[in-house]
């Protein structure tokens, strides 16, 4: 019995130990050495950082080392400071053959153990702790145990080693934070500042006023959310009072306060028990729906909810009414967000989750709290929205103005190849293969002939077949005048189209004395000339040309009623038909002829070329308009490109039936034109021959 009894009391020794340090009862700065019952003459001595250890030695091996850390005072008792315990167990290697040999004590046996401490960024310190074991009786215990105990600091990292001559342990540990050592009652209310937090809600604000402090001490603080911490900040020096947003309000929200140079930090929540901080923390919840591939690797789709705090949740798929009103639930979607299961990141908390559904126009998702009445407001992520249709509208009346504006920028280059795609189909229909024959008299201006072919080939270029002596002089010189004009006004009543006179002095001289010559002649003795218009030609004339051909023609027509049928005038701007001898009215030949001022008149000019053309819809009839516009802009343009300045030809006006040649000096400006025209006839009407009355 009395063996057991010595090893309960050397339990009970160290375990009352172990008590004593715990509580933190010694009150010492300087590092402690405890020897269990067993050995003798301990002693701990540091070892410099200059000098090596020595090397352990004895019978004495380590069977394990526990670390421990609580509080120690010091003599400042409004200090806590963390203390590291050591213990260390040892056994005696010799003991069992000490028994079996009968041995007895043996108190001149020593034995050394070194331990050392490692922290990071500092140099070891190590301790060489002596001691005797005390062998007092065969059947004492052979486990001893050392106790040491030092200061650390809060926070640390501390690598612990014990070696004995036949043993190496090591073991680490984290000093915690003082508020996991220190109690309370040494945490006095004057080392932490308080804060005090006001909410403004009409004016969106939370009011952070600090106190506890004064204006030289360093104060920090920082916000957290649950398992999301904020960004430690710096409260602004001379200032006891900040502002920041109330939309941070959450539930969980907290806020840290503490002295620079203390570790010890006050916690205030304020928000924990109101009534209306889980609706204002709704603003800052988000629910996303997408389409994804399932884990199962079927398509359906993926959610999202992230929120401030760790909260019990509910998410649900709902059906949207096509007016956009309710959004009605759909059974069997209701999905449980647990608190547990809420993923701190990027400041916010977040959770997913699947639907075996495939997207629809009118599935949206929702979330409610736990505590809140009604869901969220729905997110539709594949809804239809009319502001896409308004949006797709706008950039397109955008691209719409781009492209006129383009168009207006570009117009010379576009009108070119609208000329050119007119000129081929909408040009030629439009003029429908006409003939045109340019007569001007012989011995006029210089510079007409060459007018006379830009006409020519101007013509030529919008689909009109063109004749002129200038460019048939084998033929004239074959057939003559007379032949050659018949020839070519067969080819009119065939074809269709007109003969033009040029306007000039010369023609205005011509027709007048053409007419005075024939005024003497009586009826009768027009009748007896031969029927063929050409045939009959003024005396005084010295020759017959081409030009005076065409004046019986013009005569014969004005006889039958039909002036302006196959003959019409023409004018150029630019070379005036100005009569000498001041202002009279057209020759009494001419009355009747359509007469058009070159460019200024070309549409009137080219729709008479052209002759009248039946269309069966007025589809056609339209784009046969078209195209006699867009020809006589380019006429015109290519008129203007060769012709220099415009001119305008004073005319008295002519009565109707030019007859008695009355003038009325009325000072008008005019442009010979409408005022002179006369129905026109259609050129597919079949003339037969004259007969003079």
């Amino acid at each position: 019995m009395a063996p057991f009894l010595r090893a309960g009391a050397l339990v009970v020794t160290v375990l009352s130990l172990r008590l004593l340090l715990s509580a933190g009862a010694l009150e010492t700065d300087t590092p402690e050495l405890i020897c269990s019952e067993g050995l003798t003459d301990c002693q701990m001595s540091r070892v410099p950082f200059s000098s090596a250890p020595p090397d352990p030695y004895g019978s004495m091996y380590i069977t394990h080392i526990q670390l421990n850390v609580t509080h120690c005072r010091s003599a400042n008792t409004r200090d806590c400071k963390p203390c590291l315990q050591i213990e260390i167990s040892l056994q005696d290697i010799n003991f069992t053959q000490r028994i079996s040999e009968g041995s007895g004590d043996d108190s001149d046996e020593e034995a050394l153990v070194k331990v050392c401490h490692s922290y990071p960024s500092s140099f070891d310190r190590c301790m060489a702790v002596q001691f005797k074991p005390a062998y007092m009786k065969m059947d004492q215990s052979s486990t001893y145990k050392l106790l040491l105990r030092e200061t650390v600091d809060f926070e640390t990292l501390v690598v612990v080693t014990a070696e004995s001559k036949e043993t190496y342990v090591y073991q680490n540990i984290t000093i915690p934070a003082a508020k996991a050592v220190c109690p309370w009652s040494i945490l006095l209310e004057h080392d932490v500042p308080r804060l005090q937090v006001v909410t403004e809600h009409m004016r969106n604000m939370v009011r952070l006023q600090l106190q506890n402090t004064t204006a030289i001490q360093e104060v920090y603080w920082a916000m957290t959310w649950d398992d999301v911490h904020g960004q430690p900040v710096r409260w602004p020096i001379g200032k006891n009072e900040i502002v920041i947003s109330s939309d941070l309000i959450a539930p969980c929200l907290c806020f840290l306060v503490w002295l620079g140079d203390n570790n010890i930090r006050r916690m205030h929540c304020p928000f924990t028990n109101q009534s209306d901080t889980l609706r204002r923390m709704q603003r800052n919840v988000s629910v996303t729906m997408v389409e994804t591939q399932l884990r199962t690797g079927d398509m359906g789709l993926g959610w999202n909810v992230t929120s401030p705090c760790k909260v019990k949740a509910e998410v649900r798929l709902c059906k949207k009414d096509i007016e956009g009103g309710q959004c009605e639930g759909v059974t069997g979607s209701n999905q449980k967000l647990k608190t547990k299961n809420w993923t701190a990141a990027q400041r916010v908390h977040w959770q997913t989750g699947e639907f075996f559904l495939l997207p629809h126009p009118q599935l949206c998702v929702q979330v409610k709290f736990e505590g809140m009445v009604s869901f969220s407001e729905p997110q539709c992520p594949f809804e239809t929205h009319r502001v896409r249709w308004i949006l797709s509208l706008l950039i397109g009346f955008i691209l719409i103005c781009l492209a006129i504006l383009g168009v207006y920028l570009i117009q010379g280059i576009l009108k070119g190849y609208v000329w050119k795609w007119l000129k081929d189909d909408d040009v030629k229909g439009a003029v429908g293969g006409s003939h045109v024959l340019l007569l001007y008299p012989p011995d006029d201006d210089e510079h007409l002939p060459e007018l006379l072919c830009h006409l020519g080939s101007s013509l030529q270029t919008l689909g009109f077949t063109v004749s002129l002596d200038l460019w048939s002089q084998a033929e004239l010189s074959v057939l003559g005048p007379v032949p050659w004009l018949h020839s070519q006004l067969d080819r009119l009543k065939r074809q269709g189209g007109k003969v033009v006179l040029v306007l000039t002095q010369t023609t205005w001289t011509r027709a007048e004395e053409w007419g005075a010559c024939s005024c003497k002649k009586n009826e009768e003795n027009i009748r007896g000339v031969e029927e063929d218009c050409a045939g009959s030609y003024p005396v005084s004339s010295r020759h017959v040309d081409v030009f005076g051909a065409s004046l019986s023609c013009i005569l014969g027509d004005y006889l039958q009623g039909r002036a302006g049928e196959r003959f019409m005038l023409v004018q150029f701007e630019s070379l005036p038909p100005a009569p000498p001898g001041g202002y009279r009215p057209l020759p009494q030949l001419f009355c009747g002829l359509h007469v058009y001022s070159l460019p200024s008149q070309s549409l009137g000019f080219l729709t008479e070329l052209a002759g009248p053309k039946q269309t069966a819809s007025a589809s056609a009839r339209r784009k046969r308009a078209g195209g006699l516009r867009m020809a006589s802009r380019a006429f015109a343009k290519r008129l203007s490109g060769f012709t220099a300045g415009t001119n305008v030809l004073h005319l008295a006006r002519v009565s109707p039936g030019c007859v008695g040649g009355e003038v009325e000096d009325s000072g008008e400006t005019l442009l010979l034109g409408t005022s002179l025209i006369t129905p026109p006839s259609s050129p597919d009407i079949v003339v037969s021959k004259i007969e003079w009355v």
